[in-house]
């Protein structure tokens, strides 16, 4: 993609929108007007030699086929969809960055006149991110001559409905815990336009000027391992198990990712969630290189970071869980409600107000119960970590890496072996309901004999006006 160009072409575009006032009603419209913009360079490799076109992404989404490039190019085909007619701003710009990551890996196809010939993508990867800002900044700048705001955009759906668990503000802006399109703790305040929030002022955070955003998308942890060799994905595993993949933990495969079941795919995905959380908290410490070209680049001052830190990155985080297990949030009435009228039926008696209010606090102190114990069921899970010291031997790949034949030679520890020697016993889950149950039992002890006393007498009442009828019947 010829960057400059592209992104000189649209901006005059969407200045141009400004001038008119004239905005797209159409949100699908509107992407016909980008992808008409956007240029991607191919380069083609034959027998006589390389050379290179550039094509528009409108004309590649419209499919030309083979008469008109001179090779098929299905490697466009999945993503027509998204490109097109897609639901919001961000599954566009998952489906570019994905395109434009899958036309940069080097494919050997057959051209139309028969003989083999390499295409490859030349464009910047990275270039979708750039389109993605500028459009979602666009989208609500006011002009001078009319205000614009996330109630107010420019144009509808670039960006996605609001999703349950936002927070509207006084101000009005939207905080949520937890990004839609980035990987973002739940502990983390974030904006809607993806913006880290200072919980003391409430405004954008910024770093030597520059408000700070997340940096890892949603759906890249995959994108990880995508047309890697053995060699490389053996050595990405053995990063991860050097700060906590348990490789003993699931069906685990040298050199090779299930990208079904996503095991390391998982742990990537907390590691970027990690990462861009710790460099919004503490942008001075550089755990993300934005100027590495490869996604194992821009991660590994993190990986680094925590090799060399882990005790202090663990306990930052348990230092969260505690806090945050202690801030249960207030169940709803809703919830409390359900949770009364349950355990009151099946005790025979009918909630009523007061009984509601005096079972949300009750409620809550039982939540923080429960999270306390997930806390401490979370600390006692056994990680390659904990085991490790326990574990008799290592892996050996004989023939200078060749990942086929690689043997290995590790005597583990049971589960039950490791959990008595390093004192982190099963425990089982808190259940809030049985315990709401047990507190009833005690404090409606009265009210459940007297029910219960109320239904034997109205059961032997109903039996004697059965027996009655039947005695007068026969008579």
């Amino acid at each position: 993609m010829t960057t400059a160009k592209t992104k000189r072409q649209i901006t005059n575009y969407l200045d141009g929108l400004d001038d008119s006032l004239d905005y797209p009603a159409d949100f699908k419209v509107f992407i016909s007007e980008l992808n008409k913009l956007i240029e991607i360079p191919i380069q083609i490799t034959t027998s006589q030699g390389t050379g290179g076109e550039s094509y528009t992404l409108g004309y590649l989404l419209a499919l030309p086929g083979p008469t008109k490039l001179g090779f098929d190019l299905d490697t466009v085909v999945p993503y027509v969809e998204d490109l097109t007619n897609p639901d919001n701003l961000a599954t566009y710009y998952n489906a570019l960055e994905s395109l434009l990551q899958d036309l940069s890996q080097e494919k050997t196809i057959k051209g139309t006149s028969g003989e083999d010939i390499t295409i490859k993508g030349m464009g910047n990867t990275e270039f979708a991110s750039d389109i993605y800002d500028e459009v979602i900044t666009w989208n609500t700048t006011s002009t001078p001559t009319i205000s614009h705001s996330a109630s107010n955009p420019k144009v509808a759906s670039i960006v996605a409905a609001p999703s349950q668990g936002e927070v509207q503000t006084e101000a009005g802006e939207k905080t949520v815990y937890g990004s839609k399109d980035y990987y973002s703790g739940p502990n983390i305040p974030i904006d809607e336009f993806n913006q880290y929030i200072d919980a003391k002022t409430g405004e954008p955070k910024k770093f030597n000027g520059e408000i700070i955003k997340p940096w890892f998308r949603k759906g890249t942890a995959a994108s990880m391992f995508e047309g890697l060799s053995q060699d490389a994905i053996f050595n990405i595993q053995q990063e991860l198990a050097s700060i906590g993949l348990d490789i003993g933990g699931y069906d685990f495969v040298p050199g090779s990712v299930n990208f079904q079941s996503g095991e390391e795919i998982e742990f990537i995905a907390q590691l970027m969630m990690e990462a861009n959380d710790l460099n919004a908290l503490y942008p001075n410490l550089n755990v993300i290189d934005k100027e590495a070209t490869t996604l194992m680049g821009q991660l590994n001052p993190y990986i680094e970071y925590k090799k060399k830190n882990k005790e202090e990155v663990n306990a930052f985080y348990d230092k969260a869980r505690v806090q945050f297990a202690d801030e249960i949030l207030p169940p709803t009435e809703s919830e409390v409600k359900a949770a009364v009228d349950s355990l009151f039926a099946e005790r025979g008696i009918n909630p009523t107000a007061r009984d509601y209010e005096k079972y949300a606090s009750i409620f809550t102190g039982l939540k923080k119960q429960e999270a306390a114990r997930d806390k401490i069921i979370e600390k006692n899970n056994l990680s390659l970590g904990d085991v490790i010291g326990l574990s008799k031997g290592k892996y050996s790949v004989p023939g200078g890496g060749d990942l086929t034949d690689i043997i290995f030679g590790v005597d583990m520890p049971t589960p039950e072996e490791a959990r008595q020697k390093l004192g982190k016993p099963l425990m089982g889950r808190f259940d809030v309901q049985a315990e709401l149950g047990k507190v009833m039992d005690d404090l409606e002890a009265g009210r459940i004999d007297a029910s219960q006393e109320i239904l034997a007498r109205t059961q032997q009442a109903a039996l004697f006006k059965k027996n009655f009828m039947e005695f007068e019947e026969a008579f």
